[in-house]
């Protein structure tokens, strides 16, 4: 929390196990299951050990960290939001490289989360581009522009790629602030499908389609392998949605006063709501198994299961 809290909780009863206080943290914590990091707003990332909150290592960034970082088992990599991505090692936290990809004058407050392979971590940038760098020593190994900026200002040209992508069996999927959707081969970087569409939050992908919640509030299912329109429901218009999640039968999405709402995957229908305190989610839910985890930006923290 931005109070510099981290606290953990039993995942079945939500019972508080530690709570340790550092400085204030500007973005949501990654972890491997042993090692939990997370970046502060003075631009420090801080590792604390799972099982006590423990501090482990800081590293100094070149900036603020806002999304969360990515943990693997000997590796973290962080977005900072001056636009470099840092690769560190997970068990002192030293960098083992840094690569600058810049930033536009105009852009929105925020970073898409990085996503690791085997052998690359992808990166979105707020200049519209998605890259793959090698793990190993950061060399770009693609580059791939996700929508041109078109207009007579820099605000009318701006695009950027702040929401979650998701990467699925080869397949890389990516939608940004005017930017557009786009399916990318995760090898290559090779195009597969493009439509007109525009997200600050992300989407989420699963077999039988792309789910994507709209700037204006739209959550759209997308066909996975065309692009095509599956179905299309106004019903949160302007409501500010999260990044959306699927649970089951159904994709979820939070909005700006706190409530949550279920979406059947098959045809749209609004299924169930119920809200959870009276905040934002950003990018503050997970499914684990057969249950919702949620936290939104009032500090409010929730776990949730369908009933028949």
């Amino acid at each position: 929390g931005p109070d510099g809290d981290i606290v953990a909780h039993e995942a079945s009863s939500g019972r508080r196990l530690w709570s340790k206080k550092y400085e204030s943290f500007s973005g949501r914590p990654g972890t491997n299951g042993s090692l939990v990091v997370a970046g502060t707003i003075e631009g420090a990332l801080i590792a604390v050990d799972a099982e006590t909150g423990l501090e482990n290592w800081r590293a100094r960034m070149s900036s603020e960290v806002i999304s969360a970082p990515v943990v693997s088992t000997d590796t973290v990599v962080a977005m900072a939001n001056d636009g470099r991505t840092h690769a560190l090692k997970a068990s002192d936290g030293s960098q083992i490289w840094a690569v600058d990809r810049g930033v536009p004058l105009l852009s929105l407050r925020g970073n898409a989360a990085p996503i690791l392979t085997s052998n690359s971590v992808i990166v979105a940038g707020a200049n519209g581009t998605v890259t793959a760098l090698a793990l190993s020593d950061g060399r770009p190994i693609w580059e791939q522009r996700i929508g041109v900026g078109e207009g007579r200002t820099d605000l009318e040209r701006m695009i950027d790629i702040d929401g979650r992508m998701v990467l699925l069996n080869g397949d890389l999927f990516v939608v940004g602030y005017e930017s557009g959707a786009q399916a990318l081969t995760a090898d290559a970087g090779r195009t597969l499908w493009q439509r007109d569409m525009s997200s600050v939050s992300g989407l989420a992908a699963g077999s039988d389609g792309v789910f994507i919640a709209a700037s204006d509030g739209a959550v759209w299912a997308l066909d996975r392998r065309s692009g095509g329109a599956l179905w299309k429901n106004e019903v949160l218009l302007h409501r500010m949605l999260s990044a959306p999640v699927l649970m089951g039968d159904y994709v979820v999405v939070g909005d700006l006063e706190g409530y949550l709402h279920w979406f059947k995957r098959a045809d749209g229908e609004l299924a169930v709501r119920t809200r959870l305190g009276d905040g934002g989610f950003g990018d503050g839910l997970v499914v684990v198994d057969d249950t919702l985890y949620a936290q939104n930006r009032d500090g409010s923290v929730g776990a949730f299961r369908l009933r028949n």
